[in-house]
């Protein structure tokens, strides 16, 4: 549709004058009247009077005139736009009035004339002049009117009349165009001449506009050509314009072409405007008359058009470019349909080559329509291309003659060519089309067929080169390329095509292209896709046929035809290196899918075809220069071989056949492009680690050598020379530097599988191949990182150097120190950064080795090593000083091994022996600083990132770091030598070197702190350690410190869990030990929880991985007991810390047996024996079960050198908490349990060749010895605890000082111990020092000044220990230096332990002082030497009044209770069992002197009473708690579940592993729960309250038992003997065992005496008994000697015991009589005698004082008990003791004045009449206790001394108890079993549940055990104790081989025991034996004792005599009544049958 014009009206006016300027073209648009000019203003008033008739002649003549006047102008040749134009302006202002008048003139006419054609003919006219002038612009307002007019002819609406206008509407390209009439065509031909020519003045008027830059504005070249194309313009009218002349028509369209096209030559010609503008003035031409322009010519200039405007289009996007080529073929099939009207314009050369060009575009757009018009153009001429027609064109192709072809026949094959190129180029496009039609694809294809066979000649035929058939022959061979490559690519797509029919099509143009030139690649090529396409890989019946065709492939190139002999040997290597690529790609493919077999083929072909292209390319191409992309393609397939070779191997890998993928492995790493992947660079210049990490390429490298190495090792067991790529590459082909860098990998891939058989003799040649690599001349650095790994293999291998008599530690390591020292490095100077490295290594490795030698310099030479590896580290640190302490000096036995006279060897210049072995004097850098400063900077790895401003907190003290000195920090990598650094670190900590270790700590802390590039985990490892150690030393601050740094780096830093658990698990026991429990329990909660989220165990894992996995697991379940047992401890929940502590053993113990699974040849555990293990017992069903104890010993690991790190970790945890158990066991009071772990740490670090813990281990025996008084065995395990150490210094040193030191205090020398006690504290002092010596932190102080900082000194625990000892000693001195003593221990660091023990200390301290003021005092002079009894034994009716001494010593008293009581309230329930015994002992001294001054009190005899039994259940409270946990094992527990704790500490219960016991079991020991919860609770909440003291629990007790209590004082002077009975208050006696008898020292026998006679009688004893089986029976003088021998000990038996009943006790032994109820006047009786006795030899009466003091009842009680035929020393005591209580109430006595005979002889005859009254009324009123019993309490130091057996006691019925606790838990434990309800006091056992157990006494007791099991005895032990009543032992020992004792403390209920045994009473059961006896005589005892229960199988069911009982009276049966009856004791409660 045309354009609509603008509706505006347009108004004429007039100018005065006209414009010298021509108006634009919008103002005569806008204003067409403007430019009007009249001659005078009149002219104006005439026309309005004039008619219409004379306007319009006006007007016609206005016009003519203005006609006249441009024809005028024209003539003189003036044109607007040429330059004399411009500059003639009058011509200008003629030709403007000119048009000015005929514009308003025509204007005029048009309203006159409106139909008047003449008008608008006359406007034509002006149209013409004015393009004549060239005033185009001026031509506008003519356009515009004349539209306007042509319109209303043509009866069109005209635009600007409508109201709804269009912006087109409104624009100036409307003129261009006019409507076609809608119904009838215009048939005037003036009318078709008026609209033709004003289309053309339009066509020109507008051209010209838009080829104006100033009139852009108004018209542009796009909406020019737009209007053109798509409105009725003049091509649109040329059809209607018919009838007029052809020659009119022709110029019309002539001219129109011509502007046309020149206008295009000024548009850009990838203008879309310009193409659409350019075709149509070729439209334009192409209509004129037949002959205007030739067919060639028009046809050429349509090509080029197109040509030109595709051409300037690119590039472009593809969719852009699809949009190009349809706007061609669109035009071009314009331009086609407007020729096709002409004869003879379709055909002929040219429009065949445009054809071929428009079947380009129509394919490229895919329009298969326009392909088929294209083939009927060039056709004879039917409209569509039938079988027919492709016959026709096969036959005329067929006809042609190839031989000789003329030049007409040259026509003829372009021409068959073009329809070939149309026939072909149809199926292409249906192709890309991926049409669904079948038969539309099958047909085309078909056609196809038939051409193709035709097709070769035409190839084949001679063409001169850039001739028509030459062009011709080219584009169809690109045709059929192009048709290939479609066919490939329709294969290849998705689309469902019929893939036989293309396939045959593909064959068909593979052999149509067998003549042409370029056979090869197309032939390939094809041949590679149908391979492709045929292959189906889960088809194995296309394996062979795809295999076939690459195979053809091959044998084409492999042949010679003429044709190929053109083919370069370059072209030829290219073929083969595709082909080669073929048979990959398809091998892929089979790969992928996991068909091995299949793939196997094709990468055998593939592989040794791309290695024979690379050998032709290098044999025959060198020196030809090739192209980029050719260059690319060769360096791919050098790089991608060996992952050929690599698909190959893991192929036959997949297959199983490992031989051949090993082959396959070694041809890839021989294909591996060595220079391209820069591993030549990398050889020369890094380690094998970092090389085989540098890129991708030799990554997967080295994954190539690791299953290589790997497979030829462990799975084929090849041989080294087969395992080697020292073989396998050729010399010369590739460097020694990379052949020594792969097999430094194949080294690196064996050493996790060093432990397989075999492996080592591999690595030993790969070893040897490596050193014949790295020449020492050459590559020195690289040789001695070979030679560190021989070390490591070495040291792995167990030191076995696998037949190499060179390969010892000490030549190797010689060898690598010369290396490291040469100057010269030759080839490896990119490597002299490493030198530190390799010398820190060097030395770790040495020191190690003197480790494994364990050879008698072994401490001292591992300290040099150590030394020089430290010393090094702290050179790389600015501003430290590598001299060591002045004191340190080298080794002379380490320096005779050194390497001789090199800078790099050891030195020494004292031939002296040092002092200090442990840290030689280090030798002077061996590096200059020149060296360091020159060392290469290092990227550090993602690891630690910036530790220096992580903990800026805390910056190092160090500062000013210099440029050289931080390079050589970075470039020292501490990841490879972590695992040798690690075992140093533990070895250090096993010799007890720990100052050496915190000194190489401190150098790698600050190290890492100044960026060094390690991992941030081995920091914070670093940091742990150096924190344990200071923890060690007491330095908890900068513990502190250093945990503090660390946090810093956790939150900022990546790491690892495990470090993160260990870190948190280290700190919460620092803070425990500390006592800081809520941050203690919240770190630890912390570190559960990191524990609990950890991921589960991978099982895909190797198994050794899985092993460290486990072992690491173990290792933090046991740091995770160990922080709780600390946690507990500080909570004084010490039960709960030792199950703590257990569990961690037996987790340590499980780690060991878990990780020896590792060792290559691991020795069998080996559990202690029976006689030694305390803990041993049957292994339970359940490995994890908390209640067990087998495994809480640790696995003898025989004779072993620790290899690994993890081992080292390991076995130290064991030790250390082995040595943590010794020691709570020992504080505990077990003693038997902790030598047994002491001697467990013993054996384990015997076996591992630690001396400094085996010494450590002694010296806690040593400990328990001096302990339990066994002072020799003491002696002599500390004498080889010493031996050990030797002059090590350190705290071990300190310690033993301090044990001799107690050794010679208990043996009394007391200057020995003190000179000891000072060295071992000066020892202390110097290592304090010598620790703030190592970081500069601290100066070097005196030792006074170190120790009075307190919180500073070095164990604190230690020093306290030995300061007090040291005080102790001195406490007579009373100078200042114990005074300076006392104030340094109270600086020390304060804990519940070490603070309490100094309470205890002051409060001995006090307590001495009253002794000093006792014998300053007249009147208290003798109280240290008297008896006192509690209570005070005498009564008075007015108050005593004290002296003002007396006053003073009260209040040391009260102070000295004070200091003891505060030191008990720490140390109850936890401290150790001597120093709490000690105390306890020392109150109740206290408590009797207070008594003995007047102040005891009520309650003081009561709560002396407690505190003595509270001294003699320290232990057993303990245990008990312990054992009442294990009493119902029924619920098990996991020991890998960590304990439970809350936020606060607080234990919570553990996770059931098990289920509890069924109902039925419940129910049954509900009862026994119930007890044993119930004493837990007693035993937990008992402490020393001084108000709960003063309670008795008597009131339970039944009336006939008495509890007495026998202490000893810590000074073992006094002897504490208390009683307590129902029927009377307790009586206390507190005797002194040396002073009390002046007169009689010959028969003092002190305690001392009396355990020395003892040990001795019953050594001798023993010694008799062995050597009765000497003795023979037919032989009566030995059996008499020997019998005498027996009778004499049993007579000095009898001797000691009367004696120690005579010189301790005298006549205070009463207390120990039985206690028969006895009236008040028996009392006063004796009151009274003694009174009158007394009377006499007192001085007279005081008047004030009514009477004298009156003696207590309870004493007139014990006192009447005394015979009056005892002895006269014996009533010197009683003398004495009442004259005592006398002088303390105020009745001055004088002792002198006092016939001491005459009142001993008063006092017998006191005594004999009141026996006598007691006789003759007792007869008539006898009230005794029916089966009276006495329990005896005993002091530890007492127990072994048979009381039963001294006179006083002997036949009595006396059992002893542990406690009076212990007494009220079996009275309770009785209630709860006796159901019946009967009553307590006698408490019996059913005879028939028996078990007797025979040990070599079958035949004596034969007869009458047959007899009683008849009655249901049995002959079982091992569950009788759980199960039966009665328990009978005969045997040696106690039974401990079938039974251990914890086993018995975990019963719930325990059978009654006989134990008949030799020394049975150890094990404190019911019955037992204190020392060896005869087997006769012992039988002859146990027969009594059965006789007399009437133990037979007639007794009745009465009850008769209790055991005890039986067993008092049975004492008379043996014949050696001492020796023999002695040894029976009682342990309980007595039991009838």
């Amino acid at each position: 549709m045309p354009s609509m014009a603008s509706s505006r009206k347009v108004t004429i006016t007039s100018r005065t004058k006209p414009k010298t300027a021509v108006p634009s073209s919008h103002e005569l648009i806008e204003k067409p009247g403007h430019g009007r000019t009249t001659v005078k203003a009149k002219g104006k008033q005439k026309a309005k009077d004039e008619s219409p008739e004379q306007r319009k002649i006006s007007a016609m003549l206005d016009v003519n005139a203005s006609l006249q006047t441009l024809s005028s102008v024209a003539q003189s040749g003036w044109k607007a736009n040429s330059e004399e134009g411009r500059m003639k302006s009058s011509a200008l202002s003629k030709v403007s009035a000119a048009v000015s008048c005929a514009n308003a003139a025509l204007s005029c006419l048009r309203v006159l004339c409106p139909d008047d054609l003449d008008i608008e003919r006359a406007a034509s006219s002006m149209m013409n002049k004015l393009l004549v002038l060239e005033m185009h612009d001026t031509t506008l307002p003519f356009l515009d009117h004349m539209h306007a007019r042509l319109l209303t002819l043509l009866g069109a609406p005209d635009p600007k009349a409508s109201s709804h206008c269009t912006s087109t509407s409104k624009s100036p390209v409307r003129l261009l165009s006019l409507p076609l009439p809608m119904i009838d065509s215009p048939e005037e031909a003036v009318l078709l001449t008026l609209i033709s020519t004003y289309l053309m003045h339009a066509i020109i008027s507008f051209t010209h506009i838009a080829m104006s830059s100033s009139s852009s504005t108004i018209i542009s070249t796009d909406s020019f050509s737009t209007a053109l194309v798509e409105s009725d313009t003049l091509l649109t009218w040329v059809p209607y314009c018919v009838s007029l002349p052809r020659k009119h028509i022709d110029t019309t369209l002539t001219r129109a072409y011509t502007m046309l096209t020149k206008l295009c030559s000024s548009i850009s010609a990838n203008s879309r405007s310009a193409f659409l503008i350019r075709v149509y003035a070729l439209k334009c031409l192409l209509c004129t008359s037949p002959g205007t322009v030739q067919p060639n010519t028009f046809w050429d200039q349509i090509q080029k058009t197109c040509t030109v405007y595709v051409k300037s289009s690119s590039p472009i996007s593809e969719i852009e470019e699809l949009s190009v080529a349809t706007l061609v073929s669109e035009s071009l099939g314009e331009v086609v349909q407007i020729a096709q009207s002409k004869s003879s314009f379709v055909e002929g050369r040219s429009f065949v080559l445009l054809c071929e060009m428009w079947t380009g575009f129509a394919k490229r757009s895919n329009d298969l329509r326009t392909l088929d018009r294209i083939t009927d153009l060039m056709g004879p001429g039917s409209s569509s291309c039938s079988l027919t027609e492709v016959d026709d064109l096969t036959n005329n192709l067929s006809k042609l003659d190839i031989s000789a072809p003329s030049p007409k026949d040259k026509d003829t094959v372009v021409l068959e060519c073009t329809r070939a190129l149309a026939v072909l180029t149809k199926v292409a496009a249906c192709l890309d089309a991926n049409s669904d039609g079948t038969d539309d694809l099958s047909r085309r294809v078909h056609e196809a067929a038939k051409v193709l066979p035709g097709l070769g000649g035409l190839l084949c035929l001679p063409a001169e080169l850039n001739d028509e058939l030459h062009r011709a022959q080219g584009k169809l061979q690109r045709t059929l390329e192009k048709l290939r490559r479609t066919c490939i690519k329709a294969l290849d797509g998705e689309a469902k095509v019929q893939s036989h029919v293309i396939i045959s099509l593909l064959m068909a143009i593979s052999n149509a292209m067998e003549g042409a030139k370029d056979i090869l690649t197309a032939f390939l090529d094809s041949s590679f896709a149908l391979a492709r396409i045929r292959l189906k890989c889960n088809d194995p019946d296309t394996y062979t046929p795809t295999l076939d065709l690459l195979n053809d492939a091959v044998v084409l190139l492999n042949s010679t035809p003429d044709h190929v002999n053109a083919i370069p040997a370059s072209a030829r290597a290219n073929y083969v290196r595709c082909i080669s690529g073929a048979y990959h790609n398809l091998a892929g493919k089979l790969y992928q899918s996991s068909k091995y077999g299949g793939a196997v083929h094709f990468l055998k072909e593939g592989c040794s075809l791309g290695a024979r292209a690379l050998h032709i390319r290098a044999g025959v191409m060198q020196g030809d220069t090739e192209d980029g992309e050719w260059d690319e393609g060769w360096k791919q397939l050098e790089e991608q071989m060996f992952r050929r070779w690599e698909l190959l191997a893991v192929c036959y890998s997949k297959m199983g056949d490992r031989k051949l993928a090993c082959d396959a492995f070694v041809e890839s790493v021989k294909a591996f492009p060595y220079g391209s992947s820069d591993l030549e660079h990398l050889a020369r210049s890094t380690t094998s680690t970092n090389a085989f990490s540098a890129n991708a390429s030799t990554k997967q490298l080295g994954g190539i050598i690791d299953r290589l190495t790997y497979a030829a090792t462990c799975e084929l067991f090849l041989p080294t020379s087969e395992v080697s790529l020292h073989t396998a590459l050729r010399p010369g082909v590739v460097s020694d530097e990379v052949v020594g860098l792969l097999l430094e990998r194949q080294i690196l891939t064996l050493e996790p599988c060093l432990r397989k058989d075999g492996v080592q003799i591999i690595v030993h040649g790969l070893l040897r191949d490596a050193l014949s690599v790295y020449k020492a001349t050459i590559l020195p650095l690289r040789r001695a990182r070979v030679l560190l790994k021989c070390m490591e293999l070495l040291w792995k291998d167990g030191n076995h150097n696998g037949g190499e008599p060179s390969w010892t530690a000490e030549r190797l390591g010689e060898e690598v120190l010369n290396l490291l020292n040469v100057e010269d490095l030759g080839h490896d100077s990119a490597f002299v950064a490493f030198r530190l490295q390799y010398t820190v290594a060097v030395h770790l490795w040495l020191s190690l080795f003197a480790y494994h030698s364990a050879g008698s310099p072994m401490t001292s030479t591992v300290s040099y090593h150590i030394e020089e590896a430290c010393n090094i580290l702290r050179g790389l640190i600015p501003n430290s000083s590598t001299e060591t302490d002045p004191k340190t000096k080298r080794s002379p036995a380490h320096a005779k091994k050194s390497p001789k006279k090199n800078s790099a060897s050891v030195r020494t210049t004292n031939k002296t022996r040092a002092q200090n072995p442990v840290t030689p004097r280090p030798r002077k850098g061996l590096f200059s600083e020149s060296l360091l400063a020159v060392l290469p900077d290092r990227v550090p790895r993602t690891a630690l990132e910036n530790v220096s401003n992580v903990i800026q907190s805390t910056p190092p003290k160090q500062a000013g770091v210099t440029i050289g000195v931080q390079k050589a920090v970075i470039v020292f990598d501490f990841e490879t030598i972590v695992g040798q650094l690690q075992m140093n670190f533990h070895l250090l900590g096993l010799l007890g070197l720990a100052l050496l270790k915190i000194k190489l700590l401190e150098a790698l802390k600050r190290i890492c702190e100044r960026q060094l590039a390690v991992s941030a985990d081995l920091y914070i490892i670093i940091c742990i350690d150096l924190a344990s150690e200071y923890v060690k030393l007491g330095k908890t601050k900068r513990a502190n410190s250093l945990f503090a740094r660390s946090s810093a780096v956790l939150k900022s830093s990546d790491v690892s869990d495990e470090v993160r658990i260990n870190y948190l698990l280290r700190y919460a026991e620092i803070l425990a030990l500390g006592n800081n429990i809520l941050g203690s329990a919240s770190f630890y909660c912390e570190a559960m929880g990191l524990s609990e989220a950890s991921p589960p165990e991978d099982k895909a894992l190797p198994t050794a991985e899985r092993i460290r996995l486990r072992v690491g697991r173990l290792e933090r379940a046991a740091m995770a007991c160990r922080v709780s047992a600390a946690i507990q401890y500080s909570r004084n929940n010490v039960v709960g810390a030792l199950e703590c502590t257990l569990q961690s053993l037996r987790l340590w113990n499980r780690a060991v047996d878990t990780l020896s699974r590792l060792s290559q040849s691991s020795s069998k555990s080996t559990k202690a024996t029976d006689d030694s293990n305390p803990f041993e017992a049957t292994r339970p069903k359940s490995s994890s079960a908390s209640n067990t104890r087998y495994n809480d010993h640790p696995r003898s690991l025989g004779q072993k050198r620790l290899m690994d790190g993890m081992e080292w970790r390991m076995v130290e945890g064991l030790l250390s908490t082995l040595l943590t158990l010794t020691h709570a066991y020992f504080t505990r009071g077990s003693s038997r349990e902790a030598e047994y772990f002491a001697q467990q740490t013993h054996d384990l670090a015997e076996s591992i060749n630690a001396p400094t813990m085996v010494a450590r281990a002694l010296m806690r025996k040593g400990e328990i010895q001096l302990y339990q008084r066994q002072l020799g065995a003491g002696r002599d395990s500390l004498a080889k605890a010493a031996e050990l150490l030797q002059d090590l210094p350190g705290v071990d040193a300190a310690d033993m000082r301090r044990l001799n030191g107690d050794w010679n205090r208990l043996n009394e020398q007391a200057q020995d111990a003190r000179d000891l006690y000072e060295e071992a504290s000066v020892m202390l002092g110097e290592l304090e020092g010598m620790l703030a010596s190592f970081d500069g932190s601290l100066t070097l102080l005196p030792q006074a000044a170190l120790a009075t900082a307190g919180q500073g000194a070095i164990v604190p625990t230690l020093l306290s220990d030995i300061l007090r000892h040291h005080i102790w000693l001195l406490r007579d001195d009373g100078d200042d230096t114990i005074k300076h003593l006392i104030e340094r221990l109270m600086a020390l660091p304060a804990s519940h332990d070490t603070k309490g023990e100094e309470h205890a200390l002051m409060g001995k301290l006090t307590l001495h002082s009253v002794y000093d003021q006792f014998r300053s005092d007249m009147f208290l002079s003798s109280l240290a030497e008297s008896t006192i009894a509690l209570p005070m034994g005498m009564t008075s009716d007015r108050a005593v009044s004290l002296t003002p001494s007396t006053q003073d010593i009260l209040s040391t008293l009260d102070h000295a209770e004070k200091l003891f009581l505060a030191d008990l309230a720490l140390t109850m329930d936890r401290g150790n069992v001597p120093h709490v015994r000690e105390a306890t002992t020392n109150l109740a001294l206290i408590k009797a002197l207070q008594t003995s001054l007047g102040k005891g009190g009520k309650d003081g005899p009561i709560t002396a009473a407690h505190l003595l039994d509270a001294s003699s259940a320290i232990t057993l409270r303990r245990e008990m708690l312990e054992a009442i946990q294990h009493k119902f094992p029924s619920v098990q527990f996991d020991d890998l579940e960590w304990p439970l704790m809350t936020p606060s500490g607080s234990p919570l219960p553990r996770k059931k592993l098990t289920e509890e016991a069924s109902d039925g079991d419940v129910d049954s020991n509900a009862s026994m729960k119930a007890y044993w919860d119930s004493i837990r609770e007693t035993h937990a909440e008992q402490n020393l309250d001084t108000s709960l003291l003063s309670t008795t629990p008597k009131s339970q007790f039944p009336p006939h038992w008495t509890v007495v209590h026998i202490s000893l004082t810590p000074d073992k002077g006094t002897l504490f003997i208390s009683r307590q009975n129902v029927s009377s208050e307790p009586l206390i006696f507190c005797v002194p065992l040396k002073g009390r008898r002046e007169s009689d020292e010959d028969e003092h026998l002190t305690f001392d005496d009396a355990v020395k006679e003892l040990a001795e009688i019953i050594r001798l004893s023993d010694q008799g008994t062995r050597n009765a089986v000497n003795v023979r029976n037919d032989d009566p003088q030995a059996r008499a000697a020997w019998w005498a021998e027996r009778n004499t000990l049993d007579k000095r038996m009898q001797e000691l015991l009367e004696n120690i009943e005579f010189c301790w006790l005298g006549a205070f032994k009463t207390i120990l009589s039985p206690v028969p109820p006895i009236s008040a006047e028996f009392i006063t009786d004796l009151r009274t005698r003694l009174e009158k006795v007394f009377k006499r030899i007192l001085p007279p009466q005081d008047k004030k004082q009514k009477q004298h003091p009156r003696l207590s009842d309870v004493l007139l009680d014990c006192f009447s008990s005394l015979s009056p035929k005892c002895r006269e020393e014996e009533l010197e005591d009683l003398l004495f003791f009442i004259l005592d209580l006398y002088t303390f109430h105020g009745i001055p006595v004088a002792i002198a004045d006092i016939d001491v005979d005459q009142v001993i002889v008063d006092l017998r005859c006191v005594l004999e009449k009141h026996a006598a009254l007691k006789n003759k009324r007792g007869k008539v009123n006898s009230t005794s206790v029916n089966d009276p019993h006495m329990f005896l309490v005993l002091d530890h130091n007492v127990q072994g001394v048979p009381w039963e057996s001294i006179p006083v006691l002997r036949g009595q019925s006396v059992s002893r108890i542990p406690s009076v606790s212990f007494l009220l838990d079996r009275v309770r434990l009785a209630s709860a079993e006796n159901r019946s309800g009967a009553s307590l006091i006698s408490i019996s056992v059913d005879p028939r549940k028996t078990v007797l157990h025979l040990k070599g006494t079958e035949g004596r007791f034969k007869p009458w055990l047959e007899q009683m099991r008849s009655v249901g005895w049995e002959g079982q032990f091992l569950d009788a104790l759980a199960r039966k009543d009665l328990v009978v032992y005969f045997g040696h020992g106690g039974g401990e081989q079938y039974v251990r004792s914890h086993k018995i403390r975990h019963l719930p209920r325990c059978a009654a025991t006989m134990l008949w045994g030799c020394s049975s009473g150890s094990l404190k059961e019911m019955v037992a034996n204190l020392w060896d006896v005869t087997d006769r005589d012992i039988d002859k005892f146990s027969q009594a004792v059965f006789d007399s229960l009437r133990l037979t199988p007639t007794r009745g069911g009465e009850q008769g005599t209790s055991v005890v009982t039986a067993i008092a009276q049975a004492r008379e049966v043996c014949k050696l009544k001492y020796l023999t009856g002695a040894a029976p004791v009682v342990y309980g409660i007595p039991f009838y049958l």
